[in-house]
């Protein structure tokens, strides 16, 4: 664990350094951006960093805590990387001390307007929005607009992720990508699911094979180390969790790999138009785990504050 933190510190230390690479003669182009509360460090970047499948992965780079120094997600990937904005032109547009911006301008390649923000909102909470507007339909047959995230975990002890199913504590994680990999709402009716594509051969797509349990409340947590990593969900009728148990690589745990922690929000197309507005927040919560019950103190916490700010 020591040595990929401190590999991990030094191509993060690398990658900070080339953001100031210049544009020009004199104009500064800023890949990536540190905010800290008391507790957390985040860096915040675009898409340049050459990870493991390429230059794709913006979104969180790294987020750590005093009370565990290690990144949460593969440093050769990252965490909270919107699908909107993954692989895009994006820019880094520092709002304040707490506050970091990714931004994609509609363009030819992808013809959609995206704004994510990342802000601390307490020492140990970092709120997440994402507000997109499409200048083309992206309604395909199916019926709905899909807009996902992903967040890839590095090296857990506990792969899976925690929450309530059928009023009680439940442990999943998919047996294999692409199977039994998208798990629904339970306050949801079953005829009112949206239709699934086909897969592959290869069964991609591989976020559309559903599990065989329903999540009863927006929020999922995981564990690393000693510490909880909680996913707090607004806008829940229309969130999905999907997961892989291989989906962030290898792990440096024997017989291990490192699983993705993903999620997903559809717009049905009767709520649907171009041109629209829609945006997305979440709070991601990272501290000590004590019990589940705190756990669920933390998720009505957050909840009240999302609603009082809508």
């Amino acid at each position: 664990m020591r040595i990929r933190c401190l590999l991990g510190a030094a191509s993060l230390l690398a990658a900070m350094a080339a953001a100031y690479a210049q544009e020009g003669e004199n104009k500064p182009v800023i890949h990536c951006q540190m905010i800290q509360t008391g507790e957390l460090q985040a860096i915040v970047g675009d898409c340049s960093r050459d990870g493991m499948g390429g230059p794709q992965y913006c979104g969180l780079w790294s987020l750590t805590s005093k009370q565990r120094q290690f990144n949460c997600f593969g440093n050769s990937y990252a965490g909270l990387i919107p699908g909107d904005l993954r692989g895009k032109a994006v820019s880094v547009e520092i709002v304040d001390d707490s506050t970091v911006a990714l931004v994609h301008k509609a363009d030819d390649a992808y013809p959609s307007e995206g704004r994510a923000t990342y802000r601390f909102v307490s020492p140990d909470c970092l709120e997440h929005t994402l507000t997109i507007r499409d200048t083309r339909s992206f309604v395909g047959q199916l019926g709905y607009r899909e807009v996902s995230w992903c967040s890839y975990i590095n090296c857990p002890e506990d792969p899976t992720l925690h929450f309530l199913s059928g009023a009680q504590w439940t442990s999943y994680l998919s047996p294999e990508h692409g199977v039994g990999s998208r798990i629904a709402p339970s306050y949801i009716p079953e005829d009112q699911l949206e239709t699934m594509p086909p897969q592959d051969e290869k069964r991609q797509p591989f976020h559309v094979n559903w599990a065989p349990l329903r999540f009863d409340e927006p929020f999922y947590y995981g564990r690393l180390g000693h510490m909880v990593l909680l996913y707090v969900f607004d806008n829940p009728p229309d969130l999905r969790f999907f997961c892989s148990p291989t989906g962030g690589g290898g792990s440096l745990l024997p017989g291990q790999s490192c699983p993705a922690w993903d999620f997903l929000w559809i717009i049905p197309a009767a709520r649907y138009a171009p041109d629209k507005e829609f945006t997305f927040r979440l709070r991601l919560i990272y501290k000590p785990y004590v019990s589940d019950d705190d756990v669920l103190q933390e998720v009505r916490k957050a909840q009240q504050e999302m609603a009082a700010h809508r």
